[in-house]
């Protein structure tokens, strides 16, 4: 069921079944931005938004379940001087042409969102902070786990659990006209409603997805939080429903329904994006795999290239980790200790290496005197001599802890 698809998503919904998707949650481009994010550099103005949208919200309408949401994160713009109407337009026709219910206009509130120009306080409003989430269902019932998406409680209802009889809603009336019952003990539900505005920074610049992207040089989408997809997609779907996001980007809708136990379809027209979307769920769930593929790699081809003939482990470490984004795929950080274990593990079983990990080996006159080249190769800063004529030549240490080859190194 879980599928990454390439293809425009009117065309790709088109052969999907009646009913077959449980939740849909997306964020398609907004108006003025590229259609699919640069491969056609069309680009859909505000008048033109909900001509474009509308079929594609039939498509989502049609594959629903009955019981089935459909969660549309967007943003408006400047429209000239005043702020574009096309959202709060193109909510109205989901409901009237589509058949969509709104069930909730909520609010994504970015407190990390940087000042911009409307922050000099000479355009007559605020930087704009929020985007919206705005849920539908297909039917007059939907999937909804309240329990799922509580917050913690506050410590002064934490005190109400524990309080005393405080009479009844007459005696705890406020000029709200807001009144409390407090003559009996209140229920704890294990956290309270979180209500419909949802605080989530959005400042992720160097997770594995960013070092994807920047190892194969692609520019990536816009890309919403993780914790904003994990937030809806727990609140309106079960274990083994079917995610959709339709214009797929990055992936995270999926990476987050997958890691939820649900299943999820992504559709990306761009070829880049759908490609890195599946390195990087690859990175996430197989990262065993990944790590295992390189280190073999790395152990059976690099390894042997070294002139030296004792091989310390940090630079070893040093030498792995500007390896293997050159010919591997990027894989969750190690630390320095995981790697050395693991390199110990797949040369445990070479006779012609002793290694050292809970002693020194000492450096003698012969076996690290010759230069390495894979240090001015890789730029192992950390390995490097100040004196360019020796570059490939380090400070040499009398001690290490590493590998030592039983054979000579030729030179």
């Amino acid at each position: 069921m879980e599928r990454f698809i390439c293809g425009e998503c009117l065309e790709e919904m088109k052969k999907m079944p009646n009913e077959s998707i449980d939740f849909i949650f997306t964020s398609p481009p907004y108006a003025d931005q590229v259609k699919d994010y640069g491969t056609t550099g069309i680009k859909i103005k505000p008048n033109q938004y909900d001509s474009w949208f509308i079929p594609r919200a039939k498509e989502m309408y049609r594959i629903l379940k009955s019981n089935g949401s459909f969660v549309l994160n967007i943003n408006d713009k400047l429209d000239g001087k005043f702020q574009s109407l096309y959202v709060f337009k193109l909510v109205v026709m989901l409901v009237e042409q589509v058949g969509f219910h709104l069930v909730r206009d909520y609010i994504w509130y970015n407190p990390a969102t940087p000042p911009n120009i409307f922050s000099r306080g000479n355009m007559g409003r605020t930087k704009k902070s929020h985007e919206y989430c705005l849920w539908f269902s297909k039917s007059d019932s939907w999937t909804f786990n309240m329990d799922a998406i509580r917050k913690p409680y506050s410590e002064k209802m934490l005190e109400l659990f524990q309080a005393p009889d405080m009479g009844n809603r007459n005696a705890n009336s406020r000029p709200s006209r807001h009144n409390f019952d407090l003559s009996h003990t209140w229920k704890n539900n294990g956290g309270a409603d979180p209500g419909s505005v949802i605080s989530i920074s959005n400042t992720s610049s160097n997770d594995t997805f960013h070092r994807l992207c920047k190892q194969f040089g692609t520019g990536h989408p816009a890309r919403f939080p993780e914790s904003l997809v994990d937030f809806f997609v727990k609140a309106g779907t079960n274990v083994g429903d079917v995610v959709l996001d339709p214009f797929g980007g990055s992936g995270t809708t999926a990476i987050v329904a997958h890691r939820l136990g649900r299943n999820f379809k992504y559709i990306e027209i761009n070829p880049d994006f759908y490609d890195i979307a599946q390195k990087w769920f690859e990175v996430e769930f197989s990262s065993d795999k990944v790590y295992s593929k390189n280190m073999n790699n790395f152990c059976k081809n690099v390894i042997p290239t070294c002139k030296w003939q004792l091989l310390p482990f940090g630079f070893l470490y040093d030498l792995y980790q500007a390896w293997f984004p050159t010919v591997g795929l990027y894989e969750k950080p190690q630390t320095k200790e995981a790697f050395i274990n693991r390199l110990i593990s797949y040369l445990a079983n070479d006779d012609n290496l002793i290694i050292y990990k809970d002693r020194y080996f000492t450096v003698d006159g012969t076996s690290m005197q010759m230069p390495e080249p894979l240090i001015a190769q890789y730029k192992l800063k950390n390995w490097m001599n100040d004196d360019l004529n020796l570059i490939c030549s380090p400070i040499i240490q009398k001690k290490y802890k590493g590998i030592y080859r039983k054979w000579q190194v030729s030179a």
